[in-house]
């Protein structure tokens, strides 16, 4: 199992480099659509002040210097400053929006996950039974609508009409514990609500077929109770296609968290991406861009590592 996940962190590598040259190269677009440099100076900015300014950024430097000097600034762990935010440190404007956004993912998550999970195995025991169907019926529902509008019709029936959770804003941990899962639990269930009914249909699927194979029917006849039958041999083996799922979801989850944040006020990473492609700042986004790819290239590494753990013959091609 060590030799595996070896194998599987030495492949994260190129991936990780992957995204930072795009991220690289995205930021060299926007600066030829507008230098950072005029709006850091401002109307009127004269041509001593914007050569100044880029020469400082070292914007005229070939393309390769660019690249490995940013590069080498980013292993050392410094994403820069943000000029248009008063020479504030990347870095500090990221941990400040990062984790809201990694609350709501992650809760959204447990939530979306636990419960797909529970109402798969539920379902994939009486397939095209009453409750089987029913939960058909909601997940079909909820796949078709925008996680969005999801959001606000949530913002709207708890937070505004009966009041029972403050539909907008985002309290933290420092602050009040009890408050931060608050404002939590409206934007998580906006954005887990597409988790739960993907899981819940995979995990149905292939719960229902491996309960039809073979060596669960052998097992049966051997007289194996329904409970080890189903949480010893039917879930491990129908897990496996489920992780995939899972891991797409978190990705999706990470990208889709933007318009969850908007819907419900909340200043997190999406909001500052966007703000930052709006106002060219070309720093803000890079380190924005790297640290969501670091996330996302983290969960698959996750994804990977588990298929080693519920299946064997994963691990021992490797």
């Amino acid at each position: 199992m060590a030799k595996y996940i070896g194998f599987r962190l030495l492949a994260t590598i190129p991936l990780l480099f992957a995204i930072a040259v795009v991220t690289f190269l995205i930021a060299v677009a926007m600066e030829a659509n507008g230098s950072i440099a005029g709006q850091v100076c401002g109307e009127g900015a004269t041509t001593e002040c914007i050569l100044e300014i880029e020469e400082s950024l070292g914007l005229n430097d070939p393309l390769p210097t660019r690249f490995v000097s940013w590069l080498g600034d980013v292993l050392s762990g410094d994403l820069g400053v943000s000029l248009l935010d008063r020479n504030a440190s990347v870095n500090e404007l990221i941990s400040e929006r990062i984790w809201p956004s990694l609350s709501i993912v992650g809760l959204s998550l447990i939530i979306g996950i636990s419960l797909g999970m529970l109402m798969g195995v539920v379902a994939a025991i009486r397939p095209g039974g009453l409750v089987d169907r029913t939960f058909s019926v909601a997940a079909a529902s909820v796949i078709a609508a925008p996680g969005f509008l999801i959001g606000m019709m949530l913002a709207w029936g708890i937070g505004v009409e009966l009041g029972w959770l403050s539909p907008v804003g985002y309290t933290s941990p420092s602050e009040s514990i009890t408050g931060w899962f608050k404002s939590l639990i409206l934007p998580s269930i906006a954005l887990g609500m597409p988790t739960l009914a993907i899981v819940q249909r995979q995990l149905r699927s292939s719960m229902a077929n491996s309960l039809q194979s073979r060596y669960i029917l052998a097992a049966r006849a051997r007289g194996v109770g329904r409970a080890t039958l189903i949480g010893r041999h039917a879930l491990p083996n129908a897990m496996v296609p489920t992780i995939t799922v899972i891991g797409f979801r978190a990705a999706s989850a990470i990208g889709l968290t933007t318009a969850i944040e908007i819907v419900f006020g909340i200043r997190g990473m999406g909001e500052m991406l966007v703000s930052a492609i709006l106002n060219r700042n070309v720093t803000v986004l890079q380190g924005g861009m790297l640290v969501v790819g670091l996330v996302v290239s983290t969960v698959n590494l996750l994804v990977d590592i588990s298929y080693g753990f519920l299946n064997p013959k994963v691990r021992l091609n490797k």
